[in-house]
């Protein structure tokens, strides 16, 4: 693969990873390449939210990583689960969605990040949510 030919390239086909893809090639003159570790995201068990038990340990679809020893929990090391598919750990997790409690995107941006706060970041939120149940 000769990668001089993409202006971009991205690591990682995870939320993040895609919805930057997406945007960066709504521009027809940049050629985006989106690299990923996992297969297509087409496994029947994160189409529904019972299959998360099936990918929590699931190795074609999960990093499965394991954090380092606790001294606080007698040294054992707390399992982590982390998507490795197209959609990344938001393709693993049951289908859970939330957006965040909106006191702590204030407290950033009164932290002094501005553009961080509820106000700022809410229609980001909607404009990336598929709701088919009424009020956002």
């Amino acid at each position: 693969m000769n990668t001089s030919t993409y202006d971009y390239i991205i690591v990682g086909a995870g939320s993040a990873g895609c919805v930057l893809a997406n945007r960066l090639s709504a521009d027809p003159t940049k050629r985006v390449l989106l690299l990923e570790a996992g297969p297509s995201d087409d496994l029947l068990w994160i189409k529904i939210p019972a299959g998360m038990t099936r990918l929590f340990s699931n190795k074609k679809v999960n990093w499965r990583y394991q954090g380092a020893k606790e001294p606080g929990f007698n040294n054992r090391t707390l399992y982590c689960p982390r998507g490795k598919t197209l959609g990344g750990s938001s393709s693993i997790n049951g289908l859970v969605y939330m957006r965040g409690n909106s006191h702590d995107y204030d407290a950033w941006r009164d932290e002094g990040n501005e553009g961080w706060g509820w106000s700022d970041v809410l229609p980001y939120f909607k404009k990336s949510e598929r709701q088919l149940r009424g009020g956002r």
